[in-house]
């Protein structure tokens, strides 16, 4: 979780957003989400969770569906059974067992970028 403010966005399992979300602080999304996310906090996207757009955060925690890119300064996990298409920016990834991934990683060398 972001360090910043403690609070954290939370989108239940019957939200449906369609359109662009900025925020500074966490985000947990159980719902669905079709257009750009970018916070300087953590994205955490429950089992339930769908987004299809562009992301950009500080850390991320993935369970559900995601299809777009992400740019994460941080730590990105893909949960068991979460599903992510498209392209990964971080700085470090874990991926575990029976996560879908297709799409192309790229880890900044520190110091580089």
């Amino acid at each position: 979780m972001s360090k910043s403010s403690g609070e954290i966005t939370n989108l239940s399992s019957s939200t449906i957003i369609e359109g662009d979300i900025t925020l500074d602080n966490d985000i947990r999304v159980a719902g669905s989400v079709i257009g750009r996310i970018d916070t300087k906090g953590t994205l955490i996207v429950e089992q339930s969770g769908k987004i299809k757009g562009e992301i950009k955060v500080s850390s991320a925690t993935i369970a559900g569906k995601i299809h777009g890119n992400i740019e994460c300064d941080g730590l990105m996990t893909l949960e068991s059974r979460s599903s992510f298409i498209g392209d990964i920016k971080t700085r470090q990834i874990v991926i575990n067992e029976n996560a879908e991934f297709r799409g192309n990683c790229a880890m900044p060398i520190s110091g580089t970028e």
